[in-house]
């Protein structure tokens, strides 16, 4: 906690395809100040380093970014991979699977929920049209805006994301070509889009909260906002009282 906010932890990779920079989208920051909590960012560095990052942090928010390289899932990359960021997966790989083995509460978002499922032992659909996954475009042109809606996602009822947004169906915005394909052991899918794709996962216990969608980018509407609070209030309990983050 700082100042009586909670700490959460956010990977930053390559801001460019040299790697000269480091950089995650303000969006994501925002976010999480407007939902009470105060942001770590979390740079690639030493395997020794994870330890170090976990014992200060309340939870850690997973964010968007380029592709996940097939290696972690056990697949050779293939002509329809995109760019990827090597030291960002050595990285957050490991993050995800030390910060769920310490009970800390874990969020997420776009890349960051294939991120989980992969940690976790899950696979991806390397591209979705390629892969044959399904024919609609989850891909919105940047013209149109980070927080253009693209299409419906269903929630399963009473699951973990049903009870932070508050809603059964939202409209949600798109930007990814990749998705998940095998459900990772201990993850349940908690939202679908109309072809499918799988747009939420979650734990049983409720610890680990993923989107595909872009909720940084949807804070004007209430879910998205509620989304984040969930997120953030989970966190602070497992700092105050371990025993009370878990539902």
């Amino acid at each position: 906690m700082v100042n009586g906010r909670p700490l959460i932890g956010v990977p930053v990779g390559a801001s460019d395809a040299r790697a000269t920079k480091l950089a995650v989208n303000r969006a994501y920051v925002n976010a999480l100040h407007q939902a009470g909590a105060t942001v770590l960012l979390l740079p690639p560095g030493p395997a020794e380093t994870l330890t170090a990052f976990l014992e200060q942090v309340d939870g850690v928010l997973f964010p968007g970014g380029v592709d996940v390289h097939p290696i972690w899932y056990g697949e050779e990359p293939r002509p329809c991979l995109g760019q990827v960021d090597e030291d960002l997966d050595a990285l957050e790989v490991p993050l995800a699977r030390a910060a769920v083995e310490r009970g800390l509460p874990v969020m997420g978002i776009c890349r960051g929920h294939q991120v989980v499922n992969v940690a976790l032992g899950g696979s991806l659909w390397q591209d979705i049209r390629a892969d044959g996954a399904s024919s609609l475009e989850h891909v919105t042109s940047s013209e149109r805006g980070r927080d253009a809606l693209a299409h419906q996602v269903r929630i399963k009822p009473g699951s973990w994301l049903h009870r932070a947004v508050g809603e059964l169906e939202m409209e949600v915005n798109s930007f990814h070509h990749q998705a998940v394909r095998r459900v990772a052991p201990g993850l349940v899918v908690s939202a679908i889009s109309p072809d499918g794709i799988v747009e939420g996962l979650e734990s049983n216990d409720g610890l680990i909260l993923t989107v595909q969608c872009h909720p940084e980018e949807l804070t004007a509407q209430g879910w998205a906002r509620r989304l984040f609070s969930t997120f953030v209030a989970r966190a602070a309990a497992r700092r105050s009282c371990p025993a009370l983050a878990r539902p």
